[in-house]
């Protein structure tokens, strides 16, 4: 797992602290490395002093192995590899010095290994971030700190793709051409296009890297609404423009005691175990838990460009979605993508921005019309609407697209023995058959906010137990999951929280 950031002060090293000491609380042993090499301070966070062998001294070949300079914290089951302050420009930072430590930190006997990288487009940043089995991009809901975050993470494809080792002539020329371009970072997108017009055979591996590259986001310091809005609204950028797929682990909500256990030099978890910042960082590691493995590298194509896309795509709902749905998809995009929208800050250009804002509101205008929207689907969609089931080949590799379904679309889950209907079931039948909460909350009549909770198990946010049957019931109903089932396993769970009386 690797934790990065386009720029610094966003608050990656309090998020990497507080998760591995999380993880270590809860029986896994963990390494947190900090892989700042010029400007390490990972260990304050831990409020531990600086150990005298570090990483720094690893690349300096100093060190023979990395586990030798691994040092116990005060938390039974956490590590910490420090870095090195001031470490001079180019000592150890050439490509083969960064696989190497690369690799030695692939082969650590340990649970989890929490990377914190430094801030920016630093080659070990790049290189780090792109290929951990978890990246994690952290960012705040300011207009320099989203722009910089997209510059991170189309750096970090660039980077990953111009190390392949199948890269031909072609490839590393067109590679080096875009790279050294100066401004931004090119996009994914934009690689692919480069690669295919002059005919390189990296063109499919850059496909299926865009396809399978899914570094996750984590707004830190949110205060408002529009805040914890603000990572769906990223992923749905990063998608439209860039040409990746990333996903959102979550929000950190805006904290004092961030900075007064920093002070006093004692971590959040063990200073303010109860403030709202480690609730926060509980859910998050709650989600790291949950993720399926093989979901981190399941491919995900991007959709095509906007100017491609049907009206239903440009809208991000499920053809046969409801007026109600429609009018609330418009409402969205206005606030996302409207002028002086966050999300959109150097995503893209304004004349794209107003493009893409013009076609919006078209397909809107005939979406809500009844009339014109039983002639378009008709012209659309002639052999009917797509299936959750279908799938489409991406330059010769299999890979899903995730469809939005309707509810009339859905086949009935089979439960097998020894199945159990927890939030975390239901989550994961809703994301394969590719459902949007917000369909269920309109059709059940419950908030998006209880849903979550309830695929999240986040118990203590839940209303009376009588409500919560009623939701669980409406939920599976949904999914076509039998409700009696759902109802008893989850209420077992909760019944074994302690939430057994309801609040």
């Amino acid at each position: 797992m690797s934790i990065g950031s386009g720029k610094g002060g966003v608050g990656a090293s309090m998020i990497a602290t507080n998760l591995g000491i999380f993880l270590a609380q809860i029986g896994k042993r963990v390494v947190l490395i900090d892989a700042d090499i010029t400007d390490s301070g990972l260990h304050f966070w831990l409020g531990e002093p600086r150990p005298r062998r570090t990483l720094g001294g690893v690349l300096a070949g100093r060190v023979a192995r990395i586990e030798d300079a691994v040092t116990e914290t005060r938390v039974t089951g956490l590590f910490l590899l420090a870095g090195t302050p001031c470490l001079a420009a180019g000592n150890g930072l050439d490509r083969e010095a960064r696989a190497r430590v690369a690799a030695q930190i692939r082969n650590l006997e340990t649970d989890f290994v929490i990377v914190d990288l430094p801030s920016g487009l630093h080659p070990v940043a790049l290189d780090l971030f792109g290929k951990a089995d978890v990246p994690i991009a952290v960012t705040v809901s300011t207009p320099d700190a989203v722009e910089s975050t997209y510059r991170f993470l189309e750096a970090a494809f660039w980077t990953r793709l111009a190390g392949h080792p199948d890269a031909d002539p072609i490839a590393r020329a067109v590679l080096g051409d875009l790279g050294g371009r100066g401004g931004r970072p090119p996009t994914p997108r934009e690689i692919a296009a480069a690669l295919g017009e002059e005919g390189s055979s990296l063109k499919a591996e850059a496909d299926l890297l865009a396809a399978t590259f899914h570094p996750q986001i984590v707004v830190n310091q949110t205060r408002i609404r529009s805040d914890e809005d603000l990572g769906e609204a990223m992923i749905s950028a990063a998608a439209r423009w860039i040409g990746i797929v990333p996903r959102l682990l979550g929000s950190v909500g805006w904290d004092d005691n961030v900075w007064l256990s920093l002070c006093r030099g004692q971590p959040l978890l063990i200073d303010f175990s109860r403030s709202r910042a480690c609730k926060d960082l509980e859910r998050i590691v709650r989600r790291l838990l949950g993720q399926d493995f093989k979901d981190l590298f399941a491919p995900a194509p991007a959709p095509p460009p906007t100017e491609e896309q049907n009206l239903y795509d440009l809208l991000e709902i499920y053809p046969g979605a409801s007026e109600e749905e429609v009018r609330r998809a418009l409402k969205r995009i206005r606030d996302w993508f409207g002028a002086g929208g966050l999300a959109v800050r150097g995503v893209c250009t304004e004349e794209e921005r107003l493009e893409y804002q013009r076609l919006v509101e078209e397909a809107h205008a005939t979406l809500v019309d009844k009339s014109k929207r039983r002639q378009y689907d008709r012209s659309a969609f002639p052999n009917g609407f797509p299936k959750a089931t279908e799938s489409l080949p991406l330059d010769g590799h299999a890979a899903v697209e995730p469809v939005r379904a309707t509810h009339d679309s859905l086949p009935r889950v089979a439960l097998e023995e020894g199945d159990v209907v927890d939030g975390r079931f239901l989550g994961r039948i809703r994301r394969e058959r590719g459902v949007d909460l917000v369909d269920i909350s309109n059709r059940a009549k419950i908030s998006v906010a209880y849903l979550k909770a309830i695929e999240e198990e986040r118990y203590e946010d839940l209303p009376a137990e009588v409500y919560v049957r009623g939701f669980l019931t409406e939920f599976a109903r949904y999914l076509k999951i039998d409700p009696q089932r759902a109802v008893s396993d989850f209420m077992a769970r909760l019944e074994a929280a302690g939430r057994g009386g309801g609040k």
